[in-house]
């Protein structure tokens, strides 16, 4: 059982050792109703996988719509909250995000435009952004997929300057880190894994608690039995009120320990 123990000990501080850091892509908003809501929602799909295949996984996780929805209420508070909030940096907060951006609908003259802003939640601070103009929804979708990039690097050069501690360093403008030159970590398991095994391991040890149970009421049986027959003296008496007892707290740990099993990996679940 120790055995059992110190190996899934040593598997949960693996999975919380690598902090992921988190990106929230809010709702694209159209100030002017210029392009419908389905058009919204497919820019913001669109910025989502644009993170997605730039941020490393390991070290950066892009909350789904679904995840921040949760943080938010309901679809439609998401919705008016979005519309509603002053300050990007804000609503990262209430959606417990490290890194928030967002897109927005305008208009110049006669031209549709956009502009998108990423924000470090933490400090509130501007970390860029980039607008542009367009004709159409295709024009618009080749702007993002030409400049998103370079807006959502920012977030590895800031994190590669904090690693080497290096405050000056946020002092000049953020230069867009090479892939070449990004430092890769050791693939963990994700987080799911993780939650999977740590309910199975809490099952197994409930199952173990089980088994010890209907041993002990086994053994206490035979310690009423010997009771009053005393077959063998003293002997039989005693070792079977021996084998009850120790059945009794060896269920009582595999309960204790399934419980505290199964309760992490709920938290696991729910907290990624």
């Amino acid at each position: 059982m120790n055995k059992l123990f110190f190996a899934l000990l040593l598997l949960a501080l693996a999975a919380y050792g690598q902090v992921q850091e988190r990106v929230a892509i809010i709702n694209t908003l159209d100030d002017r109703d210029s392009i419908g809501f389905s058009e919204l929602t497919y820019l913001t799909d669109r910025l989502r996988e644009t993170a997605v295949n730039v941020l490393p996984s390991e070290r950066f996780g892009v909350m789904t719509t679904e995840s921040i929805v949760a943080f938010l209420g309901s679809m439609e508070n998401t919705v008016k909250v979005c519309k509603e909030a002053s300050c990007l940096a804000e609503l990262g907060r209430k959606v417990s995000a490290d890194y928030v951006a967002q897109g927005r609908i305008g208009r110049f003259n006669e031209d549709l435009t956009i502009k998108v802003e990423l924000y470090n939640v933490a400090t509130g601070n501007l970390m860029g952004s980039f607008t542009g103009y367009f004709k159409d929804m295709y024009s618009l979708l080749a702007l993002i997929d030409e400049k998103a990039p370079d807006l959502f690097k920012k977030m590895l050069a800031e994190s590669k300057a904090i690693e080497v501690e290096k405050p000056e360093v946020a002092k000049v403008e953020p230069v867009p880190a090479k892939p070449e030159v990004i430092v890769v970590q050791k693939p963990v398991k994700t987080s799911f894994y993780v939650a999977v095994g740590l309910d199975l391991a809490g099952m197994g040890m409930f199952v173990a608690g089980y088994l010890k149970d209907r041993d002990m009421a086994n053994s206490y049986d035979k310690y009423k039995k010997d009771e009053y027959n005393k077959p063998n003296g003293q002997a039989d008496f005693v070792n079977a009120w021996d084998e009850a007892e120790k059945a009794r707290t060896q269920r009582n740990v595999f309960y204790i320990v399934g419980g505290v099993l199964l309760a992490s990996g709920v938290g696991v679940h729910i907290w990624f």
